[in-house]
C-alpha cells in the first residue's frame, strides 16, 4: 500500500488499494447548483430471549457497506412516538458534541445500536447556511473559499441525500437542499476563549444587528481561527458541536467548528485534498455537524441509544478514498474540488452502515 505521507494514520489506514499499488475506486458525486407494562412469567421469559437475540444482531452492524437498496431506506418512526417518548426510553440525549477527537482512548461502540426516531420534526425544505467567520481571517483566504465552494456544492448531492433517509412523525424526510447564504467577520466580539453561551452569543449578535438575516430556515456556522477555542472540551472530547438557542422569539440553528491546526486530534490528514490544513480539516467538521442538524436540529429526534447522530456514529471512517491531485487522501468530489467527508449512518432494519452516498 502506498506510503502514508499524505497525513496522518488514520488516513493511511482508510487507504484501498488495488493489486498494482494505486488507490482504488473513487466515490465521484455529481454537483448539483439548486439555491410498566404487566406481564405473565413465561411472556417476560419469551420477551427475554426475544432481547437477547436482538441484541446480538445490532452488535453485528459493520462500518463498510454497498450502496442501500430499497429495503434499507429509512426507519418509519415508532408507531408510538408522542412528545415524552424521549423521556420514558432508557436512551441516552445527544449533546451537540458526539463528533469525537479521533484518538479517544475510550471511543464509544459506535455501530452497535441502530438509529432509532424519537420526538420533533427534522429540518424540511431548502436550508440556508451562512458563516460566520471568527477570529483572525485576513491571512485565510484559501481556507475560506475550499468551506465557501463547499457549502455551494454540497446540497441534493448522493453524498447529502443519506439525510433523508431519516422522516420524522409525519413521515417527512429530512431536507438534503442546503444554500449558501453568505458571511460576515467578527473580529473577536467574546475574546478567544469562548464558552458554549458565547457561541450562541456570537450567532445572536450578528442577527440582532441584521448583519445576517434572521432567517427562519437558516443554519449559522461559526468558525473559529486557529487561536480560539472553545473552552467545554474542543481538541479534549470534541471537535465541533450544534445546537440550538432562542433568538428573537425563534429557534435558531447554529455550528461550531474549531481550526483543525490547533490538534491533529481534530485532523483527518495533515494537508487535504485543496492543500490546506483548516479549510480541508473544517470541511470534514462542518459536514458532519450539517448533518446531525438537518436530522436532529433540536438534539431530540434521531439518535442511538448512546445519543449519537448520524454522522457520529461514522466518525472517522472515510469509506474508499482516492489520491486528489496533491496526492493526499478524497473521497468526495463536489463541484470543481475533492474532500475528505465523513461518512454517515445509512439506517436498516437489521442496524445500518456507514456510507458516502445514497
Amino acid at each position: 500500500m502506498p506510503s502514508a505521507e499524505i497525513g496522518a494514520t488514520n488516513v493511511a489506514g482508510a487507504l484501498t488499494s488495488n493489486k498494482h499499488g494505486t488507490l482504488a475506486g473513487p466515490c465521484r458525486v455529481t454537483n448539483y447548483t439548486l439555491r410498566g407494562v404487566y406481564m405473565s412469567r413465561s411472556s417476560l421469559y419469551r420477551r427475554s430471549i426475544g432481547l437477547a437475540l436482538l441484541v446480538v444482531g445490532f452488535a453485528g452492524c459493520r462500518d463498510a457497506v454497498s450502496a442501500p437498496t430499497v429495503a434499507t431506506h429509512g426507519l418509519a418512526p415508532r408507531p408510538d412516538a408522542r412528545p415524552l417518548a424521549a423521556a420514558v426510553t432508557r436512551d441516552i440525549q445527544p449533546t451537540g458534541k458526539g463528533m469525537d477527537v479521533q484518538d479517544d482512548p475510550n471511543p464509544p461502540p459506535r455501530t452497535r445500536y441502530r438509529m432509532e426516531y424519537h420526538r420533533e420534526n427534522v429540518l424540511r425544505g431548502s436550508q440556508d447556511v451562512y458563516f460566520i467567520w471568527y477570529g483572525g481571517w485576513a491571512n485565510a483566504v484559501a481556507d475560506q473559499a475550499v468551506l465557501t465552494d463547499l457549502a455551494s456544492s454540497i446540497g441534493n448531492t448522493p453524498y447529502l441525500n443519506i439525510v433523508r433517509l431519516y422522516p420524522d412523525s409525519s413521515g417527512t424526510p429530512a431536507t438534503s437542499s442546503v444554500i449558501y447564504g453568505g458571511s460576515v467577520t467578527d473580529y473577536y466580539s467574546h475574546g478567544g476563549v469562548l464558552s458554549d453561551a458565547d457561541i450562541g452569543d456570537i450567532v445572536a449578535r450578528q442577527l440582532t444587528s441584521y448583519a445576517l438575516p434572521p432567517d427562519p430556515d437558516g443554519i449559522f456556522v461559526v468558525f473559529a481561527s486557529p487561536d480560539v477555542i472553545a473552552s467545554s472540551g474542543q481538541d479534549v472530547s470534541y471537535c465541533a458541536l450544534h445546537g440550538m438557542s432562542i433568538i428573537m422569539g425563534q429557534r435558531t440553528r447554529y455550528i461550531y467548528v474549531g481550526a483543525p491546526s490547533r490538534s491533529t486530534r481534530c485532523s483527518p490528514q495533515a494537508i487535504g485534498p485543496n492543500g490546506t490544513i483548516d479549510g480541508d480539516g473544517m470541511a470534514y467538521l462542518f459536514t458532519a455537524e450539517l448533518a446531525n442538524t438537518l436530522t436532529d436540529p433540536l438534539l431530540v429526534t434521531w439518535y442511538d441509544r448512546l445519543g449519537l447522530e448520524v454522522a457520529d456514529k461514522c466518525a472517522w471512517t472515510f469509506g474508499t478514498t482516492y489520491r486528489a491531485s496533491n496526492g493526499a487522501a478524497a473521497n468526495v468530489h463536489l463541484g470543481v474540488r475533492d474532500y475528505l467527508l465523513p461518512q454517515l449512518w445509512v439506517p436498516s432494519k437489521n442496524g445500518g452502515a456507514c456510507a458516502l452516498h445514497w
